[in-house]
């Protein structure tokens, strides 16, 4: 041993002390305990995967694409039902440099063309192809349209259990090789595969493949438009990307909906939580009710609900006549008014002669004439409106109107009066108002929709705010040509009187094969497509311009499942409702029972309750 009569001060000798962290809480750790705390308790490489610690985790690569890439492909990949990590490595290429490689390729296929034409083989497809491939690319890369990149994709999945592992495995291998693209599997570099997959941005695989522009705009993997905004009501969730539908109808050029879906697939309960969640801001609801499925939740939000039948207490003169607006004179009124009542006459009487419809319009003129209601009068000085039995004298006293007024006779003083020859004695004065029809008969029913509907349009003229009127099986009222011409006006026009129609039915053919139907639809802009038929679904796509895979959500939905539109967007969205909406606006008998029997329960309770603290 030597000694020196100095010491070294040589830093690399030293043991160098670990860095040492206060944490919040005043305790002292050495950055090498963190390593510790954050390493996990096990790992396990194998061939074909790894384990560290509860997680079991395989890495697949894309080794080649098809010829065409339809944009949003990765989407499929990303909504599949498991946890991954992917990333997408691109690396831009220096464009001469590539054309230099694209003109030996070029010149290797022609020299292999023209050694194949000279041997007289049978074309090959494959090598004229590629030829022309390479030429277009070529064009594109020189003009400057395309630019080339070395593309790089890495998918890590992961799973507690091995077995489910190789499950979805499987699946994300389906799913990529039926759209052409070919996956690879690869060997004792998962761990790689995972640390390439880390927000670290180390490619450890580097594993790539040549792509130009317009192939690598469709690895973008969110193509579905997320309906969100900062005003509006919750519709429910897109199921694509799990985001909310919040939507605000009135912001739309117009605030018509559209409604389409098979009997029980949760379109009243849909409309049911639109109604609900639009009065919360404001928003006045009108509904034309065919089967009372609205009185319920009318009752409990306390709205109004008017019965319409022949025996019902509450009743609307058709021959009432609404305040002119600004724009207008008295003498406008009247003729709107005589146009109305003309439109439901040949509802009333289906079939009405050229000569027959130029006594009501004169009979009209009378009637109204008769009671000092003339261009001249004013408004304000009418006191009483006739009805139609005031209709039915002036008729009779018209030569040729008496055939007419035998065939109104049902409705004024037979089985049908009662219905619409009574003053009117209702008002809109509620923020929400059900029209209840359901106690009519089926022929009555359109009849009293049309009246229904054109009392509430004049009656909301004289204040414009926000409505929404929701028209339950409008196909009782688009069925008939006179009605169907009716409703459309009301669509056209409503956007003039802050109206928000809402059409639903569930007769999808009858509804596409009237002449006012897909007007109708064009004239809304909102629609909702919850589950359809075979036979229906079809129609919708042809309508609605879907494609294959929309239309089999709509066939495949399950109940409050559809798709939405807005506008230019559309998603597929789940219907949710919170757990005191739904109580609200059920309509399960086995929900209504236990419901039933939970307030029989509460009221027993509670004169429990009562007579204890009597005693």
């Amino acid at each position: 041993m030597i000694n020196l009569p100095f010491d070294f001060n040589l830093p690399f000798l030293k043991k160098k002390e670990p860095k040492k962290i206060e944490l919040e809480t005043g305790q002292v750790i050495s950055l090498s305990d963190i390593k510790d705390i954050l390493a996990p308790q096990y790992f396990r490489q194998e061939p074909t995967y790894i384990q560290i610690g509860d997680f079991y985790l395989k890495t697949i690569i894309i080794s080649s694409y098809s010829r065409y890439l339809f944009a949003g492909w990765l989407a499929r990949i990303i909504n599949i039902h498991s946890p991954l990590n992917l990333s997408i490595y691109v690396k831009p290429i220096e464009t001469s440099e590539f054309l230099k490689v694209l003109q030996k390729k070029i010149a290797r296929i022609e020299a292999e063309i023209i050694e194949r034409e000279e041997k007289g083989m049978v074309r090959s497809p494959e090598l004229e192809t590629a030829h022309q491939d390479i030429e277009e690319l070529r064009d594109l890369l020189t003009q400057g349209q395309e630019k080339m990149f070395e593309v790089g994709v890495y998918i890590t999945i992961l799973n507690k259990n091995l077995d489910s592992l190789i499950q979805v495995e499987n699946e994300l291998l389906k799913i990529l090789e039926g759209s052409l693209i070919l996956p690879k599997k690869i060997i004792f570099q998962h761990l790689q595969g995972f640390e390439t997959n880390l927000p670290l941005n180390k490619d450890k695989i580097n594993f790539t493949v040549q792509l130009n522009t317009s192939p690598l705009s469709t690895f973008i993997p969110f193509i579905t438009s997320d309906l969100t905004s900062d005003k509006g009501i919750f519709y429910g969730i897109n199921q694509f990307t799990n985001g909310f539908v919040i939507f605000d109808r009135f912001s739309l050029e117009n605030a018509h909906m559209t409604i389409f879906a098979r009997s029980g697939s949760g379109k009243s309960y849909a409309v049911k939580l639109e109604i609900i969640r639009s009065l919360m801001i404001g928003t006045d609801v009108i509904v034309v009710d065919p089967e009372n499925e609205y009185k319920r939740l009318c009752d409990h939000l306390g709205g109004t609900f008017i019965p319409i039948s022949l025996g019902s207490q509450y009743h609307i003169n058709p021959f009432d006549l609404p305040p002119p607006r600004e724009d207008e004179t008295f003498l406008d009124v009247l003729k709107e008014k005589a146009a109305y009542l003309l439109g439901l006459f040949k509802l009333i009487l289906e079939e009405i002669s050229p000569e027959e419809l130029t006594i009501l319009d004169q009979a009209i003129t009378a009637t109204y004439a008769s009671f000092n209601i003339t261009p001249q009068t004013k408004y304000e000085d009418i006191r009483v409106y006739p009805t139609l039995n005031d209709f039915e004298i002036v008729l009779r006293s018209i030569e040729g109107g008496e055939k007419i007024a035998d065939k109104l006779y049902p409705y004024t003083r037979g089985n049908f009066s009662g219905f619409i020859n009574q003053p009117t004695n209702i008002k809109l004065d509620s923020n929400f108002i059900v029209f209840g029809i359901r106690d009519l008969q089926e022929n009555l029913r359109p009849i009293a929709m049309y009246i229904i509907i054109n009392y509430v349009v004049n009656s909301i003229r004289k204040e414009l705010r926000k409505r929404i009127l929701v028209i339950d099986e409008a196909w009782w009222l688009i069925k008939n040509e006179q009605g169907g011409s009716f409703l459309l006006d009301v669509v056209k026009r409503g956007r003039k009187w802050y109206l928000g129609v809402t059409t639903i039915t569930q007769d999808v053919e009858d509804f596409l094969n009237s002449p006012f139907g897909r007007p109708i639809i064009t004239n809304s802009a909102l629609a909702l497509l919850l589950k359809q038929s075979p036979v229906a679904a079809p129609l919708l796509q042809e309508v609605f311009k879907l494609t294959d895979a929309e239309k089999d959500i709509l066939v495949n939905a399950r109940i409050g499942e559809g798709i939405f539109f807005a506008g230019l967007k559309h998603v597929p969205i789940k219907i949710v409702a919170s757990f005191t909406e739904d109580k609200i606006i059920t309509t399960s008998p086995e929900q209504l029972f236990a419901l039933k029997r939970e307030e029989e329960i509460r009221k027993k309770l509670q004169k429990e309750d009562e007579h204890n603290k009597i005693d």
